[in-house]
């Protein structure tokens, strides 16, 4: 009896991913600790931003996703610091990659070559992105890339901005990107309601200039609980405040999920 009972409730778990509003958007800002990690998922699409510092990466998406979803359809790598790519490493074996998207940077240090080896291993190809890409999902549904350096010293300031758009809700993802580098892309076309403030809340990023340039009315920081970089510093969270931002976090609110109908959205957790 209890294997019916089991068989029953898997078929039911099947009907209720299935009945889900494939129109609408997803995003789960994914509680790893002290570090980034993304899923974006529209359209039959998913587009994970950043792995984490470890392994809990698969542990976040087994609870986002259906347990049948094995595919990532674009691996987006903001920059090559430990808290931001190391998840992938075992996430490659995990799941069916179809495109990684790098920047052109190629430090020479040992997780950076572990992870190289990794994608030979499994065949896959990296694709180095430029700003002024564009990668379009469907109509209406795409994301451009506003910045993608890979010659500055400091590998935050090589982070990947990539700005999401379905229809009329934006959301502006910027890495670890410091200050010295968000005055560089203040002529672009920043203005998104939902930010993910720049890495982790640190007091060296979201300028006063940068938030007006974006105008967000949702700031999700990710850090991690009792961190020892002190993130998000009270000065960034002034400043997100000021400019009029609903500030959530993950080390305060778990994972975070958005999901918008392209006009309106809502914050769960």
């Amino acid at each position: 009896m209890n294997k019916y009972i089991i068989i029953i409730l898997l078929i039911l778990s099947f009907l209720l991913f299935s009945l889900e509003d494939d129109n609408s958007l997803k995003v789960n800002f994914l509680d790893i600790g002290q570090g980034d990690s993304i899923l974006l998922s529209v359209n039959d699409i998913n587009i994970l931003i950043d792995g984490g510092p470890d392994n809990i990466l698969l542990h976040r998406l087994g609870e986002v996703l259906p347990w049948y979803e094995r595919k990532i359809d674009y691996l987006v790598i903001s920059h090559y610091h430990a808290d931001h790519f190391v998840g992938f490493i075992e996430l490659i074996d995990k799941y069916e990659i179809v495109e990684v998207l790098v920047t052109c940077h190629e430090p020479d240090d040992f997780l950076y070559h572990i992870f190289m080896n990794k994608l030979k291993e499994k065949n896959l190809k990296i694709n180095i992105i430029n700003k002024g890409d564009r990668y379009i999902i469907s109509e209406g549904v795409y994301f451009d890339i506003i910045l993608a350096d890979c010659v500055h010293e400091d590998y935050n300031d090589n982070s990947i901005v990539l700005k999401f758009k379905y229809y009329n809700t934006d959301i502006l993802f910027t890495g670890d990107l410091t200050s010295l580098q968000e005055v560089n892309i203040l002529d672009q076309d920043l203005e998104s309601e939902i930010l993910k403030v720049g890495h982790h809340g640190s007091r060296w990023s979201s300028s006063k200039e940068f938030l007006e340039a974006i105008q967000p009315k949702v700031c999700i920081i990710q850090s991690g609980r009792d961190n020892s970089f002190g993130h998000p510093h009270k000065e960034a969270i002034e400043r997100l405040e000021n400019i009029g931002c609903e500030v959530y976090n993950n080390q305060f609110n778990g994972t975070i999920t958005l999901i918008s109908d392209g006009d309106e959205y809502f914050i769960d957790f």
